[in-house]
């Protein structure tokens, strides 16, 4: 309150990361008075990051999609008319499987590639991914408001060409079913590998569309940013500043009030602070936003499909120069052993800052952000039954390890090594649990099956990864304009 006054927003947007900042952007420019309130010191949410000694590291998401010709951030970026640079990466990544090293290409090369890694005889599933795919960027390129409901059924049908009736066989059905007979033991564990880290789930349970399309991300184009994952958010920030807009840090949501007739009126601050408005948009996981109600949420349903939802192991290591070789790729996924199951160590990805990259390494070094997916309830325990400390040492060295595959020995000369655990995002994002990277894709919860923009609560409007369309910073910014939209912003 200022003398006494209690605050009046439009819109209020819970949740600077870049689901928010995107509704937040697309609304103030619309002419809301929009607020966005953030527990956090800055903007980005999981795809921010933090600085130590010289480093600076991306706190979760270091891969980047959607700045090609018809990319989600290009096209968002050219209608606020702010220029975000973004640099090709080629290969977009290299994946070490246990018997054999692939390198991930996003050009023309990639045939060829695959071929000489899986043979002939996994070239139909590729074609029949890549179709998929196709259909699915086009549909998502116009920004599509889906689930369809009734409120939304004429921006769902824009978006829709006749073409994209391909897409309806697919529908209900797992990734899995492109395979045709039994795939190759390489590619099954190539495809569940890369499935995990852009569908969160495997080819069994994957969504066909959804994870055809998590497939086709080197070629939809990988990029980066000087600054890393964290300049996208930190430009969507002067765009809402510059449209009116205000963004308050370390100002954390305690309760979304509803009036007599359950409609939103206000938003409750950590600090006592009350911001009555009309409208929200909730950024923030599904759980973590039905927390904020006074009764029950209808946005929550009981999971169908059993897939498990994770959090993430995460080392910041800060490396001396001399130590990562120029010509090493940025990004790297390892798998250690085809034969156990995904995460816990046994499947790693790892990004190195660029080099030269200024503002990353001090002295010509480079910041390495390695994770591996994990279930959240055993670090839990952990906590509660004093092996904490021992779980996080046993899982710093199953990333040294795989780490090893990439550059080996790089970990012992780290000038410094920094571990997160679910406890720590849970800590730093408010995320329950510290669980991250949205819902597992499955045919139970995407496209169709995904949690709505619209929550059922008039007034109150969701977005992030735990709604459609799912994960990633493209998914994110796809989710803010639909939220925002729903909320009355021209687009």
């Amino acid at each position: 309150m200022a003398n006494g006054t209690p605050e009046i927003a439009d819109v209020v947007v819970i949740g600077a990361g870049i689901a928010g900042l995107t509704a937040a952007a697309v609304l103030a420019r619309s002419g809301a008075h929009v607020t966005v309130v953030e527990r956090h010191a800055v903007a980005g949410g999981c795809a921010s990051f933090y600085q130590r000694a010289g480093y600076r590291f991306d706190v979760g998401a270091t891969l980047v999609g959607g700045f090609g010709a018809t990319g989600v951030h290009r096209r968002i970026f050219e209608r606020f008319g702010v220029d975000v640079p973004a640099e090709p990466v080629e290969p977009a990544m290299v994946v070490h499987l246990p018997d054999a090293t692939i390198v991930r290409y996003g050009d023309d090369r990639w045939p060829a590639e695959r071929r000489r890694a899986f043979g002939a005889d996994a070239e139909p599933f590729w074609r029949a991914q890549e179709r998929v795919a196709d259909l699915a960027w086009d549909f998502s390129s116009r920004f599509p408001m889906l689930p369809v409901d009734r409120a939304g059924i004429a921006g769902a049908l824009g978006a829709f060409r006749p073409r994209q009736l391909a897409l309806l066989p697919t529908l209900g059905r797992p990734l899995a079913r492109l395979f045709g007979r039994a795939p190759s033991p390489r590619l099954r564990t190539f495809v569940d590998a890369q499935l995990l880290i852009t569908a969160q789930t495997d080819a069994d349970h994957a969504d066909l569309a959804y994870g055809a399309t998590a497939l086709d991300l080197a070629r939809a184009g990988t990029f980066h940013l000087a600054g890393g994952p964290a300049a996208i958010a930190a430009a969507l920030a002067r765009v809402v500043r510059r449209a009116g807009g205000r963004i308050a840090y370390r100002a954390g949501a305690e309760g979304i009030d509803l009036d007599g007739r359950g409609r939103v009126r206000a938003v409750r601050l950590a600090d006592g602070r009350r911001i009555a408005t009309p409208r929200a948009v909730a950024a923030i996981p599904l759980d973590d936003t039905a927390a904020l109600l006074p009764g029950p949420a209808p946005f929550v349903r009981p999971r169908a499909d059993g897939a498990a939802r994770w959090g993430a192991f995460v080392a910041y290591v800060a490396l001396p120069p001399g130590v990562v070789p120029d010509d090493v790729a940025l990004h790297h996924q390892i798998v250690v052993d085809a034969d156990r199951a995904l995460g816990e160590g046994n499947t790693v990805f790892c990004s190195f800052s660029a080099a030269g990259e200024a503002g990353r390494a001090r002295d010509g070094g480079r910041a390495l952000t390695i994770s591996t997916h994990t279930e959240v309830e055993a670090w839990e325990r952990a906590f509660r039954d004093g092996t904490y400390a021992a779980r996080k040492a046993e899982y710093a060295g199953r990333l040294c390890a795989a780490l090893d595959r990439v550059v080996p020995g790089a970990w012992a000369r780290a000038r410094f090594v920094e571990l997160a655990t679910p406890h720590t995002f849970a800590a730093y994002t408010g995320r329950s649990h510290g669980l991250v990277g949205g819902v597992p894709q499955t045919p139970w919860t995407a496209t169709l099956g995904a949690a709505s923009h619209r929550s059922g609560i008039p007034g109150l409007l969701l977005a992030g990864d735990t709604v459609f369309p799912g994960q990633s910073t493209v998914g994110a910014s796809l989710s803010g304009v639909a939220a925002a939209r729903a909320a009355g912003a021209a687009w």
